[in-house]
């Protein structure tokens, strides 16, 4: 497909911010969005972008997501979301319908060994900044205690409060801290603050593929 690393990465980005936009739309808690994005990141951990339309798994993660939450939505709004969307979901997406959200569904469920079982950081700590971390790979690497840690360590650092006495006694691996702060420093630096043609750019390089 031609897509560079930065180009995948800027489409992950992109379909996670839309789908945090839908939070409010379908009345969905943090806690679904946070789940499907987890299994849309799981997914393309096995899956290229040419294997499966990032763009049909975005909605069918989401879909999934409810259910596993007991917070349904019909796959019909979802398939409205996506098209009111067009402008940075691309055209092609205008010909997905419903069928083929519930086919992308059992897609997704086959590509995560229906394994839905989530954990997140948010019952220790919920901020915006814990929000952005699913933008990145990083709760497929590193366990949600540690996310929220790490959140802890970069906001104080931003305030210049000292939490290492806190930190400390914690007896965790401050490299591991640091390596999930670096992170997220990186995507503040690369992606917060792209336009909509650099989106477009990389949308149009996706063909509409049918589940």
């Amino acid at each position: 497909m031609g897509l560079s690393p930065l180009m995948s990465e800027l489409l992950s980005c992109t379909c996670v911010t839309i789908s945090r936009s839908w939070l409010t739309a379908s009345n969905l808690r943090q806690r679904v969005v946070a789940t499907a994005i987890s299994y849309f990141r799981r997914v393309y951990v096995k899956k290229s972008f040419a294997d499966l339309d990032p763009r049909l798994a975005a909605p069918a993660a989401l879909y999934v997501a409810a259910k596993a939450e007991e917070c349904t939505v019909q796959a019909l709004k979802l398939v409205h979301r996506m098209k009111s969307h067009a402008c940075m979901c691309g055209h092609g997406a205008m010909g997905y319908e419903v069928k083929d959200v519930l086919q992308m569904e059992m897609r997704l469920l086959q590509a995560l060994s229906f394994n839905l079982i989530v954990f997140h950081p948010y019952r220790p700590l919920t901020t915006s900044m814990l929000n952005d971390s699913l933008k990145t790979d990083l709760s497929l690497c590193h366990p949600p205690f540690l996310i929220a840690i790490a959140c802890m360590h970069l906001v104080a650092v931003m305030r210049h409060v000292d939490l290492n006495p806190w930190l400390e006694g914690l007896r965790i691996d401050m490299h591991q801290v640091r390596a999930v702060s670096s992170s997220l420093l990186d995507l503040y630096e690369n992606f917060s603050s792209l336009s909509e043609d650099q989106i477009s750019a990389a949308v149009g390089k996706l063909p509409m593929r049918l589940p």
